[in-house]
């Protein structure tokens, strides 16, 4: 009698854990990837027993947003991208400044942005914002 050999066939790949691997992979990068998590600036709130502080007007520096776009600091009108450089020599000048941010209701959200974050280039840590017309 012949025995007969059983031919080897086609190796193959196992398909039924193939996901188990893929959601195993995607655990191991989601795991292991780290995030770039920019600090913004930080705001503290006031409580509502507060009640205002009188500041000397030399120590304020306010940045007005019309609701045209048109940005000034301190009556001067400046360009957005200029702003760093302004409120930079302001500290120097003044360590205790603080920028007083009053927005016209109508501006482009953006723009306030965009101010803040030249402030935060500046490394101004007294910011205030204020509510109003905006000129």
């Amino acid at each position: 009698m012949k025995i007969r050999k059983k031919g080897k066939g086609e190796p193959e790949i196992p398909n039924a854990s193939m996901s188990d691997v893929a959601f195993l992979l995607l655990i191991f990068f989601l795991v292991t990837t780290i995030f770039n998590v920019e600090k913004g600036l930080d705001i503290v709130l006031p409580n509502l027993g507060t009640s205002p502080k009188r500041i000397a007007k030399q120590n304020l520096c306010e940045i007005k947003i019309a609701a045209s776009g048109r940005v000034t600091v301190d009556g001067v009108e400046t360009a957005v991208r200029g702003l760093e450089d302004v409120i930079r020599r302001r500290l120097i000048e003044n360590d205790k400044t603080i920028c007083v941010i009053e927005t016209h209701p109508a501006s482009y959200y953006g723009i306030m942005v965009d101010v803040l974050d030249e402030l935060k280039l500046a490394e101004a840590t007294k910011i205030t914002l204020r509510t109003g017309g905006g000129g």
